[in-house]
């Protein structure tokens, strides 16, 4: 992770989230690599996160160990807006950086109280956590109802940077809730069929036509 004071020039970006008028003098700006963990659930968070590009991936433990992918960011949204309003600054999810991001950090300490009494902005935040919670549902629910090629599959689509899928295989078997095996076996098939293609660099998109007609079906 990289950070420094945030530049001028982003006044845009934070009227976007009715902050337009804030006092950035303690504002930072954030950088993480691919892979890098922003936030680690029950532990600390420091910010409030607000994403201006990339991608990220948010994911909550479950009681048998395993973690359940709850959904995805990209080149926007609020990061730690839940912690903010409750006032608990511990991480209620894991948040990992699935390709290079960037985002504008503001310190809990320093900007709680000053962001709570900001009346549009907290009506925003409502909006956008109702929006988190319908995403988590539908999510939820596809999990529970879609067979496990088609998540597979939207998984794919989402998690792939420059054509390749390259993720920990024991994480997205948990996180889709399959076993390992099962998720090899399914990959497998994929790249007999000439959907994807084993390289050193992971799984190649060879047909991403196929695969957004199967995470569709």
């Amino acid at each position: 992770m990289k950070k420094s004071l945030l530049p001028p020039g982003y006044a845009d970006k934070l009227a976007q989230y009715d902050l337009g008028a804030l006092d950035t003098s303690g504002a930072v700006l954030l950088k993480y690599d691919s892979g890098e963990w922003l936030l680690n659930e029950g532990h600390p968070i420091e910010y409030l996160y607000i994403l201006l590009s990339g991608k990220a991936k948010v994911s909550v433990s479950v009681e048998n160990g395993r973690s359940l992918l709850l959904c995805y960011y990209i080149s926007e949204g609020m990061i730690g807006d839940m912690e903010l309003m409750t006032g608990k600054h511990e991480a209620f999810s894991s948040m990992q950086a699935v390709t290079p991001i960037t985002l504008i950090g503001l310190p809990l300490e320093r900007y709680a109280s000053v962001l709570r009494a900001n009346l549009p902005f907290v009506l925003r935040i409502g909006a956008g956590l109702v929006e988190k919670l319908e995403a988590s549902i539908t999510n939820m629910s596809s999990t529970i109802l879609q067979p496990f090629e088609q998540r597979l599959c939207g998984y794919i689509l989402q998690s792939a940077q420059g054509g390749y899928f390259h993720e920990t295989l024991t994480n997205v078997a948990d996180q889709l809730g399959c076993s390992y095996r099962h998720l090899l076996r399914c990959l497998q098939q994929l790249c007999e069929e000439g959907v994807l293609e084993k390289r050193k660099k992971g799984y190649a998109l060879l047909d991403v036509e196929t695969l957004k007609k199967r995470a569709m079906e």
